[in-house]
C-alpha cells in the first residue's frame, strides 16, 4: 500500500511537469496537440482551469495507485527483499 502511494505521487509530479511544459511550448499546433492528449488521457480534463487541473491531479494519483496495486497482485514477490 505504501509503495502504491509513492507511485501515485510520482504520477502527480509527472502530471505537474506536463502542465508546466505547456507554458514552454512556442508552437500553437504543438500546444493544441498537448492539450488534446491531456484531454484524452484524463477523462474530465477540459483545459487549464483550476477545477480541471485538480481533477487531473486526482486522476493521475488514482492511475498510479491502481496500476501499482494491479502490478503487485500479478507479481506478488517482485519487490520483496530476498
Amino acid at each position: 500500500m505504501k509503495h502504491a502511494s509513492k507511485v501515485g505521487i510520482l504520477l502527480v509530479i509527472l502530471y505537474i511537469i506536463c502542465l508546466a511544459y505547456k507554458f514552454i511550448i512556442s508552437d500553437p499546433s504543438v500546444a493544441q496537440l498537448h492539450l488534446l492528449l491531456l484531454e484524452l488521457s484524463l477523462p474530465g480534463f477540459t483545459g487549464f482551469t483550476i477545477g480541471s487541473i485538480i481533477w487531473g491531479g486526482v486522476l493521475a494519483f488514482i492511475y498510479g495507485f491502481a496500476g501499482s496495486r494491479v502490478f503487485h497482485v500479478l507479481h506478488r514477490n517482485c519487490c520483496e527483499p530476498k
